[in-house]
């Protein structure tokens, strides 16, 4: 939450609210703030972000940064609802897929359970950005900082580009779906 949220405030953004489950993490980034001069512009939500919602009709971005397993999926879920112009999120760890990944033509690299973890949070992020491009977003997927600083390094950005119900997101929710039946064995609940 911290570095994000004042980088944007410092960008110049109009608002921003910086919401955490952890007390820690919200304290640790309203001290961050006033000494940089930017608390004015930012609210320090300790919240659930899942129960969050907006004091504002328009989120221009949403940022998450390491939220860890689902709690990155959860953020991208709110992002979505709440229309936002830009997403960018630096996923954490990435434990879900790893644990109902049921493809038998990956099984040579699912024998290995470090290679298996590669392969999971490699899948992982690109349905996530595949699920952003049928919502009708443009996506990337970019390296966050230097590869030896911290393995977590991956940041997904999406820009809201599309119209949800072009052809070209009609296709890219087909290929979600396809990729995630592939590996679950059964599509998505969503």
């Amino acid at each position: 939450t911290g570095s994000f949220a004042l980088n944007a405030a410092k960008a110049g953004a109009a608002h921003v609210d910086a919401v955490d489950i952890s007390a820690d993490a919200i304290a640790m980034t309203r001290r961050n703030a006033e000494e940089n001069g930017l608390a004015d512009k930012m609210d320090f939500i300790c919240a659930d972000v899942a129960l969050y919602e907006p004091p504002v009709p328009t989120v221009h971005m949403v940022i998450s940064l390491h939220a860890c397993d689902t709690a990155t999926d959860l953020v991208l879920d709110k992002a979505l609802t709440w229309g936002a112009k830009v997403i960018l999120s630096t996923p954490c760890c990435h434990h879900d897929l790893n644990r109902r990944l049921s493809c038998p033509a990956l099984d040579f690299i699912g024998e290995h359970s470090m290679l298996r973890q590669k392969l999971c949070d490699a899948a992982t992020d690109a349905l996530r950005l595949k699920r952003l491009e049928a919502a009708g977003y443009d996506t990337a997927a970019l390296e966050l900082i230097d590869p030896e600083e911290t393995p977590k390094n991956v940041m997904l950005r999406g820009i809201r580009r599309y119209d949800p119900a072009s052809a070209r997101c009609r296709r890219a929710a087909e290929e979600y779906i396809r990729a995630y039946t592939f590996l679950v064995g059964e599509p998505p609940e969503r």
